[in-house]
């Protein structure tokens, strides 16, 4: 909804794959900005559904017909021609693997908020034990239709929800080294946002959804000891990102998420501990 600053961009890059057969298809949330206009300049279909995230993610995915799902958010970037074309045969090569989850980067003119993000989710994928692949996945549809498809009431959680279910069907998962382009976070404010709607969210959700949007992994047993690692992996995150993006502000701003992360998130625990007083 309201993506017309990365959309047009994002549909292109699917658009240029030198791939036999892509459909592209577009769920729109009810936006006010010019994303219809640039939707229908480039996709297949485009469909209006207001309502959860899950509804629209679902409403697509009702309509695709190919043997591989691509749930993708208008903020990424497919990085050059062939990218779809080797992910989908990386897939296809792994009979047991139903999901391919690809490595997430900031592009290259990034703020520093998005390299301190980034950093966060390369320090988790290489120290987390077997994650949990969340959002811009390839999917097959097989395996898909086989647990229900995303479940069209969650707004929140949505992905993880439905790869928890594919996994525990006895699927395994990919993670894709040929990164795609994330342009998301470019702000503080926009940190912060996100930080205030996922923690409302989370505070109506289920118990292994939280656990797996905190930790990458649905064992509820130590949620609060979960979500203790998780901020201290900001700190540890900070070495890693300075060498990766060669910004040492970067040293300043993970901190900065950390603490706005948790006064949000301990603000809504607050919330749900008194309303249940």
């Amino acid at each position: 909804m309201n993506s017309e600053r990365t959309l047009e961009r994002c549909l292109q890059s699917i658009r240029m794959q030198d791939y036999p057969d892509i459909e592209i298809i577009v769920v729109d949330g009810g936006s006010t900005d010019r994303s219809l206009e640039i939707a229908r300049r480039y996709a297949d279909r485009v469909l209006v559904k207001p309502g959860p995230l899950g509804l629209a993610r679902a409403s697509g995915a009702r309509l695709a017909t190919g043997d591989i799902l691509g749930i993708l958010d208008s903020d990424i970037y497919l990085p050059h021609k062939d990218w779809l074309a080797n992910a989908v045969s990386s897939l296809l090569g792994r009979p047991r693997a139903a999901i391919l989850w690809p490595v997430n980067v900031p592009p290259s003119d990034a703020s520093h908020t998005a390299k301190a993000y980034f950093a966060l989710w390369e320090y988790r994928l290489r120290h987390g034990r077997n994650p949990v692949p969340g959002g811009n996945i390839l999917v097959r549809k097989k395996a898909y239709d086989e647990v229900g498809g995303i479940d069209p009431r969650l707004h929140f959680g949505e992905d993880y929800d439905l790869t928890l279910k594919i996994l525990r069907r006895g699927y395994t998962y990919i993670v894709y080294p040929d990164p795609i382009i994330h342009d998301t976070m470019h702000s503080l404010r926009q940190y912060t946002r996100k930080q205030f709607w996922g923690a409302r969210s989370l505070s109506i959700a289920k118990k292994d959804i939280i656990s797996t949007t905190v930790s990458w992994n649905p064992d509820t047993s130590g949620l609060a000891k979960a979500g203790v690692k998780h901020l201290w992996q900001f700190i540890a995150s900070i070495p890693l990102g300075i060498r990766r993006y060669k910004d040492p502000l970067i040293i300043v701003y993970s901190p900065l998420m950390m603490a706005i992360r948790a006064m949000v998130y301990g603000f809504y625990s607050l919330r749900i501990m008194r309303s249940k007083k």
